[in-house]
Protein backbone atom coordinates (compact mmCIF):
# COMPACT_ATOMS: atom_id res chain seq x y z
CA UNK A 1 0.00 0.00 0.00
CA UNK A 2 1.21 3.50 -0.86
CA UNK A 3 0.30 6.96 0.39
CA UNK A 4 -2.62 8.40 -1.56
CA UNK A 5 -3.65 11.97 -2.31
CA UNK A 6 -6.89 11.36 -0.43
CA UNK A 7 -4.95 10.47 2.71
CA UNK A 8 -2.91 13.66 2.42
CA UNK A 9 -6.08 15.69 1.83
CA UNK A 10 -7.65 14.28 5.00
CA UNK A 11 -4.46 14.85 6.99
CA UNK A 12 -4.25 18.51 5.92
CA UNK A 13 -7.97 19.06 6.51
CA UNK A 14 -7.80 17.60 10.04
CA UNK A 15 -4.88 19.90 10.83
CA UNK A 16 -6.94 22.88 9.71
CA UNK A 17 -10.26 21.95 11.32
CA UNK A 18 -9.13 19.97 14.36
CA UNK A 19 -11.81 17.38 13.69
CA UNK A 20 -12.18 14.30 11.48
CA UNK A 21 -15.89 15.05 11.00
CA UNK A 22 -15.22 18.62 9.88
CA UNK A 23 -12.35 17.42 7.68
CA UNK A 24 -14.65 14.89 6.01
CA UNK A 25 -17.15 17.65 5.23
CA UNK A 26 -14.33 19.80 3.88
CA UNK A 27 -13.23 17.19 1.33
CA UNK A 28 -16.77 15.88 0.71
CA UNK A 29 -16.45 12.29 1.91
CA UNK A 30 -18.09 10.37 4.75
CA UNK A 31 -16.70 10.52 8.28
CA UNK A 32 -15.96 6.75 8.39
CA UNK A 33 -14.05 7.02 5.09
CA UNK A 34 -12.04 9.95 6.45
CA UNK A 35 -11.22 8.08 9.65
CA UNK A 36 -10.11 5.04 7.64
CA UNK A 37 -7.88 7.18 5.40
CA UNK A 38 -6.24 8.76 8.45
CA UNK A 39 -5.65 5.38 10.12
CA UNK A 40 -4.09 4.03 6.92
CA UNK A 41 -1.75 7.00 6.68
CA UNK A 42 -0.68 6.63 10.31
CA UNK A 43 -0.10 2.92 9.70
CA UNK A 44 2.03 3.59 6.63
CA UNK A 45 4.13 6.16 8.50
CA UNK A 46 4.34 4.02 11.64
CA UNK A 47 3.42 6.86 13.99
CA UNK A 48 0.36 8.73 15.27
CA UNK A 49 -0.25 12.04 13.53
CA UNK A 50 -2.60 13.61 16.08
CA UNK A 51 -3.27 13.63 19.80
CA UNK A 52 -6.60 14.48 21.35
CA UNK A 53 -6.86 17.78 23.24
CA UNK A 54 -10.36 18.03 24.66
CA UNK A 55 -12.75 17.63 21.74
CA UNK A 56 -10.15 18.65 19.17
CA UNK A 57 -7.24 16.88 17.51
CA UNK A 58 -3.81 18.49 17.60
CA UNK A 59 -0.96 17.61 15.28
CA UNK A 60 2.00 15.84 16.91
CA UNK A 61 5.47 17.43 16.74
CA UNK A 62 6.70 14.63 14.47
CA UNK A 63 3.78 15.06 12.06
CA UNK A 64 4.46 18.78 11.74
CA UNK A 65 7.40 17.90 9.49
CA UNK A 66 5.00 16.07 7.17
CA UNK A 67 2.58 18.99 6.89
CA UNK A 68 4.53 21.32 4.54
CA UNK A 69 5.43 18.36 2.33
CA UNK A 70 1.79 17.27 2.16
CA UNK A 71 0.68 20.81 1.34
CA UNK A 72 3.36 21.07 -1.35
CA UNK A 73 2.19 17.82 -2.99
CA UNK A 74 -1.47 18.88 -2.91
CA UNK A 75 -0.56 22.31 -4.25
CA UNK A 76 1.42 20.78 -7.13
CA UNK A 77 -1.49 18.53 -8.06
CA UNK A 78 -3.83 21.52 -8.13
CA UNK A 79 -1.35 23.43 -10.31
CA UNK A 80 -1.27 20.49 -12.75
CA UNK A 81 -5.07 20.33 -12.82
CA UNK A 82 -5.27 24.04 -13.61
CA UNK A 83 -2.66 23.98 -16.40
CA UNK A 84 -5.38 24.36 -19.00
CA UNK A 85 -6.25 27.83 -17.70
CA UNK A 86 -4.29 31.06 -17.94
CA UNK A 87 -4.13 31.16 -14.15
CA UNK A 88 -1.58 28.79 -12.65
CA UNK A 89 -2.26 29.23 -8.91
CA UNK A 90 -5.18 27.42 -7.33
CA UNK A 91 -6.12 25.67 -4.12
CA UNK A 92 -6.18 26.94 -0.56
CA UNK A 93 -4.11 29.37 1.47
CA UNK A 94 -4.44 29.43 5.27
CA UNK A 95 -3.53 32.75 6.89
CA UNK A 96 -3.63 33.91 10.51
CA UNK A 97 -3.46 37.60 11.41
CA UNK A 98 -3.69 39.85 14.43
CA UNK A 99 -6.78 42.02 14.67
CA UNK A 100 -5.58 45.32 13.19
CA UNK A 101 -3.88 43.65 10.23
CA UNK A 102 -6.65 41.13 9.61
CA UNK A 103 -9.41 43.73 9.68
CA UNK A 104 -7.77 46.69 7.97
CA UNK A 105 -4.84 45.60 5.77
CA UNK A 106 -5.27 42.02 4.56
CA UNK A 107 -8.71 42.32 2.91
CA UNK A 108 -7.22 44.60 0.23
CA UNK A 109 -4.23 42.29 -0.25
CA UNK A 110 -6.51 39.26 -0.55
CA UNK A 111 -8.73 41.05 -3.05
CA UNK A 112 -5.75 42.01 -5.23
CA UNK A 113 -4.42 38.46 -5.09
CA UNK A 114 -7.83 37.03 -5.94
CA UNK A 115 -8.04 39.25 -9.02
CA UNK A 116 -4.81 37.73 -10.31
CA UNK A 117 -5.52 34.19 -9.08
CA UNK A 118 -9.31 33.64 -8.97
CA UNK A 119 -8.97 29.93 -8.16
CA UNK A 120 -7.35 30.60 -4.77
CA UNK A 121 -9.47 29.82 -1.70
CA UNK A 122 -8.50 31.94 1.31
CA UNK A 123 -8.94 30.99 4.94
CA UNK A 124 -8.24 33.88 7.33
CA UNK A 125 -8.24 33.45 11.11
CA UNK A 126 -8.11 36.68 13.11
CA UNK A 127 -6.98 36.78 16.75
CA UNK A 128 -4.37 38.29 19.02
CA UNK A 129 -0.65 37.88 18.48
CA UNK A 130 -0.36 34.81 20.69
CA UNK A 131 -3.19 33.04 18.88
CA UNK A 132 -1.53 33.74 15.51
CA UNK A 133 1.72 32.21 16.78
CA UNK A 134 -0.21 29.18 18.03
CA UNK A 135 -1.92 28.78 14.63
CA UNK A 136 1.51 28.67 12.98
CA UNK A 137 3.00 26.26 15.52
CA UNK A 138 0.11 23.82 15.16
CA UNK A 139 0.19 24.00 11.36
CA UNK A 140 -3.27 25.48 10.98
CA UNK A 141 -1.85 28.57 9.28
CA UNK A 142 0.85 28.72 6.61
CA UNK A 143 1.57 32.44 6.99
CA UNK A 144 1.01 34.79 9.93
CA UNK A 145 0.83 38.58 10.17
CA UNK A 146 1.40 40.19 13.59
CA UNK A 147 2.36 43.46 15.26
CA UNK A 148 5.33 43.86 17.53
CA UNK A 149 7.60 40.98 18.45
CA UNK A 150 8.01 37.26 17.89
CA UNK A 151 11.10 35.43 19.08
CA UNK A 152 9.91 31.82 18.99
CA UNK A 153 12.65 29.37 18.05
CA UNK A 154 10.45 27.56 15.52
CA UNK A 155 9.31 30.67 13.65
CA UNK A 156 11.02 33.23 11.45
CA UNK A 157 9.95 36.82 10.86
CA UNK A 158 10.43 39.50 8.25
CA UNK A 159 9.47 43.15 8.59
CA UNK A 160 6.51 44.08 6.43
CA UNK A 161 5.43 47.63 7.32
CA UNK A 162 5.85 50.23 10.06
CA UNK A 163 2.86 51.13 12.19
CA UNK A 164 2.17 53.66 14.94
CA UNK A 165 -0.07 53.36 17.99
CA UNK A 166 -2.06 56.41 19.01
CA UNK A 167 -3.49 57.40 22.39
CA UNK A 168 -7.06 58.62 21.98
CA UNK A 169 -10.11 59.60 23.99
CA UNK A 170 -13.69 60.62 23.49
CA UNK A 171 -14.21 63.92 21.66
CA UNK A 172 -16.73 64.80 24.40
CA UNK A 173 -14.10 64.77 27.16
CA UNK A 174 -12.19 67.87 28.23
CA UNK A 175 -8.51 66.98 28.44
CA UNK A 176 -5.39 68.96 27.52
CA UNK A 177 -4.09 68.39 24.00
CA UNK A 178 -0.82 67.01 25.40
CA UNK A 179 -0.81 64.42 28.21
CA UNK A 180 2.04 64.15 30.71
CA UNK A 181 3.37 61.03 32.41
CA UNK A 182 1.23 61.97 35.42
CA UNK A 183 -1.88 62.26 33.22
CA UNK A 184 -1.19 58.83 31.77
CA UNK A 185 -0.66 57.33 35.22
CA UNK A 186 -3.89 58.77 36.60
CA UNK A 187 -6.05 57.91 33.59
CA UNK A 188 -8.42 54.97 33.31
CA UNK A 189 -7.41 52.79 30.37
CA UNK A 190 -9.55 50.70 28.04
CA UNK A 191 -7.25 48.01 26.66
CA UNK A 192 -7.15 44.87 24.58
CA UNK A 193 -6.82 41.55 26.37
CA UNK A 194 -3.56 40.05 27.62
CA UNK A 195 -1.65 38.51 24.71
CA UNK A 196 -2.52 41.37 22.38
CA UNK A 197 0.48 42.87 20.57
CA UNK A 198 -1.02 46.36 20.97
CA UNK A 199 -1.29 45.97 24.72
CA UNK A 200 2.23 44.59 25.00
CA UNK A 201 3.68 47.59 23.15
CA UNK A 202 1.86 50.10 25.38
CA UNK A 203 2.85 48.33 28.60
CA UNK A 204 6.49 48.16 27.51
CA UNK A 205 6.48 51.85 26.55
CA UNK A 206 5.14 52.92 29.96
CA UNK A 207 6.92 50.38 32.19
CA UNK A 208 9.92 52.57 33.07
CA UNK A 209 7.73 55.40 34.40
CA UNK A 210 4.43 53.76 35.29
CA UNK A 211 4.79 50.32 36.95
CA UNK A 212 1.09 49.52 36.56
CA UNK A 213 -1.42 51.20 34.27
CA UNK A 214 -4.91 51.63 35.66
CA UNK A 215 -6.77 49.26 33.33
CA UNK A 216 -10.46 49.72 34.09
CA UNK A 217 -11.67 47.55 31.22
CA UNK A 218 -9.96 44.78 29.25
CA UNK A 219 -11.69 43.76 26.01
CA UNK A 220 -11.09 41.09 23.40
CA UNK A 221 -12.34 43.11 20.44
CA UNK A 222 -10.90 46.32 19.03
CA UNK A 223 -14.33 47.71 18.12
CA UNK A 224 -15.42 47.26 21.72
CA UNK A 225 -12.37 49.25 22.88
CA UNK A 226 -13.29 52.11 20.54
CA UNK A 227 -16.92 52.16 21.64
CA UNK A 228 -15.96 52.19 25.32
CA UNK A 229 -13.62 55.15 24.72
CA UNK A 230 -16.24 57.00 22.68
CA UNK A 231 -18.62 56.65 25.64
CA UNK A 232 -16.08 58.33 27.94
CA UNK A 233 -14.98 55.26 29.91
CA UNK A 234 -11.26 56.03 29.59
CA UNK A 235 -8.30 56.40 27.25
CA UNK A 236 -7.49 53.90 24.53
CA UNK A 237 -4.43 53.03 22.49
CA UNK A 238 -4.80 51.44 19.07
CA UNK A 239 -3.15 51.39 15.67
CA UNK A 240 -3.48 54.44 13.46
CA UNK A 241 -4.94 52.22 10.72
CA UNK A 242 -7.88 51.31 12.96
CA UNK A 243 -8.95 54.84 13.94
CA UNK A 244 -9.53 56.73 10.69
CA UNK A 245 -13.30 56.22 10.55
CA UNK A 246 -13.88 57.42 14.13
CA UNK A 247 -11.54 60.39 13.61
CA UNK A 248 -13.32 61.45 10.43
CA UNK A 249 -16.67 61.19 12.21
CA UNK A 250 -15.45 63.39 15.06
CA UNK A 251 -16.10 60.72 17.67
CA UNK A 252 -12.58 60.62 19.10
CA UNK A 253 -9.58 62.93 19.52
CA UNK A 254 -5.88 62.13 19.55
CA UNK A 255 -3.44 63.20 22.25
CA UNK A 256 0.24 64.01 22.18
CA UNK A 257 2.17 62.01 24.77
CA UNK A 258 5.80 61.33 25.73
CA UNK A 259 5.35 57.71 24.57
CA UNK A 260 7.23 56.19 21.65
CA UNK A 261 4.72 53.83 20.12
CA UNK A 262 6.03 52.91 16.68
CA UNK A 263 6.27 49.24 15.85
CA UNK A 264 6.86 46.87 12.97
CA UNK A 265 4.22 44.74 11.33
CA UNK A 266 5.72 41.32 10.73
CA UNK A 267 5.21 38.42 8.36
CA UNK A 268 5.78 35.18 10.28
CA UNK A 269 6.36 31.71 8.83
CA UNK A 270 7.49 28.35 10.24
CA UNK A 271 11.26 27.96 10.27
CA UNK A 272 12.94 25.25 8.17
CA UNK A 273 9.77 24.81 6.12
CA UNK A 274 9.34 25.18 2.38
CA UNK A 275 6.35 27.39 1.69
CA UNK A 276 3.75 26.39 -0.86
CA UNK A 277 3.67 28.42 -4.07
CA UNK A 278 0.43 30.02 -2.95
CA UNK A 279 1.95 31.21 0.33
CA UNK A 280 5.18 32.44 -1.27
CA UNK A 281 3.40 34.35 -4.03
CA UNK A 282 1.07 36.00 -1.52
CA UNK A 283 4.01 37.09 0.66
CA UNK A 284 5.78 38.42 -2.44
CA UNK A 285 2.72 40.48 -3.31
CA UNK A 286 2.40 41.87 0.20
CA UNK A 287 6.04 42.89 0.15
CA UNK A 288 5.65 44.48 -3.27
CA UNK A 289 8.00 42.11 -5.06
CA UNK A 290 7.54 39.70 -7.90
CA UNK A 291 8.50 36.03 -7.67
CA UNK A 292 11.34 35.06 -9.93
Amino acid sequence: MRITLRQLQIFEAVVHTGSVTAAADMVAISQPAASQALRELESLLGRPLFRRHGKRLQITPQARHLLPQARAVLSQIEQIESMGSDNELSGSLHIAASVSIGNYLLPEQMSLFKEQHPNIRFSLDIGNTQSVIQQLLTGKAEVGFIEGYCQHAELMTQVWQEDELLVFGSSQEDRPEELSWKDLEQANWIMREAGSGTRNILEQATASRIPQLNVSLSLAHMEAVKQAVIHKMGLGCLSRIALSQELNAGLIRLYKTPLKLKRNLLIVTPKNTTLTQNAQHFIDQCRGTSPE
